[in-house]
């Protein structure tokens, strides 16, 4: 199960080598657009008794070995209230105390107003990610997991999966100038990319803000080793709880 070659996120050299604050507004230019994709992902049990209309999704950035994503971002709760405050038009004190509570960072502001401050990353201390790992035939070992202290937790969801080879997917990245460009080339992939019921292991982890990308890729290449895991990317909305 180990040897199928190391995980990385399909994105250019020059962003793999950045920190997850240094990449925030790549990170978020990719995981705000608005993609039509073939799959909605809703793993937690909490999403059963919400309809998908009513839940902000996010698109995932596409990796050799499925997708990640930082489904929270958390920051730095004194100079982020501070700076955030009179473009919301609430106190800092009201913005200090949700930061506090944990609210992340994209769900307490629109995304127009975040793109408004200078240099968003600064701000940033903390992320969560998940990586959606497609499963082979192979049979999953939670027990895989146990000795990996950067995992806070994970689910196993049986879903037909969107696949296409990580290659191809590179070759679109090569042909791209914007993320934008790039995102729309993937959508039309995507479209007729080949659906197969299969095994999906979502797995999360915390994170530094000063993190590197290729670091969280050496973190995720620890579970690819470990499980079945099959190399093609995976392409889909994932959902998040409302507040």
């Amino acid at each position: 199960m180990g040897n199928i070659g190391e995980y990385r996120l399909l994105l250019g050299e020059r962003v793999r080598g950045l920190s997850v604050a240094e990449a925030f507004e790549y990170i978020d230019a990719i995981q705000s657009f608005k993609g039509d994709w073939p799959l909605v992902l809703s793993p937690s049990a909490l999403f059963e008794s919400e309809k998908p209309a009513e839940l902000e999704g996010l698109t995932p950035i596409p990796a050799t070995h499925g997708a990640l994503a930082f489904v929270e971002f958390y920051a730095d709760e004194e100079g982020l209230a501070s700076s955030l405050a009179g473009k919301l038009g609430v106190s800092p004190e009201v913005l200090r105390n949700a930061l506090e509570r944990g609210v992340p960072l994209h769900r307490l502001a629109p995304p127009e107003i975040v793109e408004e401050l200078e240099n968003v990353g600064n701000y940033l201390r903390a992320f969560l990610f998940e990586a959606a790992v497609p499963l082979g035939e192979g049979a999953f070992q939670s027990s895989a997991l146990a000795n990996l202290e950067w995992v806070t937790d994970f689910d196993v969801v049986e879903v037909e999966v969107p696949g296409v080879d990580s290659e191809v997917v590179l070759k679109e990245l090569e042909k791209s100038q914007y993320v934008g460009e790039y995102l729309r080339r993937l959508e039309k992939l995507f479209t007729r990319a080949e659906t197969k019921t299969r095994q999906l292991l979502l797995v999360r982890g915390e994170g530094e803000a000063k993190t590197k990308l290729s670091e969280v890729e050496a973190m995720v290449t620890q579970v690819i080793e470990r499980v079945p895991a099959l190399k093609t990317t995976v392409m889909y909305s994932r959902l998040l709880p409302p507040l």
